[in-house]
Formats: structure tokens, sequence, C-alpha cells
């Protein structure tokens, strides 16, 4: 199973060790029948996101921390080049980034706390779920690995 994480989630997972969007990237990391699928443009968009001052010195980052973990991504997921141009999301058009990297990568679910993606429901069949929803559906098809997993973060991202 492919699955595509909006930076939204990559973010709530670095600072939130104990939320679903880190129950989520910890499972995709540690299955092997599940497979996380990133371009370099989302790891990129992570990079600035978390490099911003307010996040550095509320959680205690250095450029250098921020780097590191883009590079365990980097390591960690299926880099794909990206060659569709879909526009889909007009009010934000960086969205359409996750868009395009879940669909070269022929990923069957993205996961995003994002409601412009959130609101499409389905992308070329793909669907997109919230973090929450994606710890359900895993929980259902891997079981008590995920439900011990999920349990231990109370948090909706």
């Amino acid at each position: 199973m492919r699955i595509t994480l909006d930076t939204n989630v990559l973010v709530s997972a670095f600072i939130s060790k104990t939320g679903h969007s880190a129950r989520v990237l910890d499972i995709v990391l540690t299955l092997e029948d599940l497979e996380l699928v990133l371009s370099e443009e989302i790891i990129q968009e992570f990079i600035r996101v978390m490099s911003r001052d307010e996040l550095l010195v509320r959680f205690d980052y250095s450029p250098a921390n921020v780097e590191e973990r883009a590079n365990l991504i980097r390591k960690s997921a299926r880099i794909v080049s990206l060659k569709s141009k879909f526009k889909i999301v007009r009010e934000d058009p960086t969205d359409n980034v996750v868009l395009n990297t879940a669909h070269d990568g022929k990923c069957e679910f993205i996961v995003s706390g994002d409601h412009h993606l959130l609101d499409l429901k389905t992308f070329k069949g793909i669907s997109v779920f919230t973090p929450r929803q994606m710890l359900d559906l895993l929980s259902k098809r891997f079981g008590r690995f995920v439900l011990s997993k999920a349990k231990r973060g109370t948090r909706d991202r």
C-alpha cells in the first residue's frame, strides 16, 4: 500500500510525537506492506516550514536538526520525480504538489490535515484521509499492532 503524507502531517509528526500524524508516520515506516511515497518538493516544503523562526524557537530546533530530519525522511521514503502537472486546488496551488506526488507514485492514499485536499475525498482513484481516518483504516487491515500504537496518541494530528 503506497501512501503520500502531506507536509502538514510530516510537520505535525515531528512537533507532536504522540499525535495521530506521528503514529501514521511511525506505522508507515514500520510495516513492510506500506510504502511512504514523497517528492523532493514535499521535503523542501517540510524544510521551509520547519525552518520558520517561530518553530525553531518554540520547539528548540536548529536548522541542522531540520536538515537531519529531512534526510531521515528521504532515506525512509520512495522519492518520485514529478511529471504530472495537475492543477486541481486553485485556492492553494502548493497543494497540487501532494496530488501530483501521489499520482506519480501510484499511491492509494493521501494523508492530510488540509481542508482543500480533504474536501476532494478522492483524486484519480486516490483516497484522501485525515491522520485519524488513516489510523482507523490501518487498524482494520493490520489489527493489534496499529491499535497499540494508535492508542498512545490522543491528538487528531
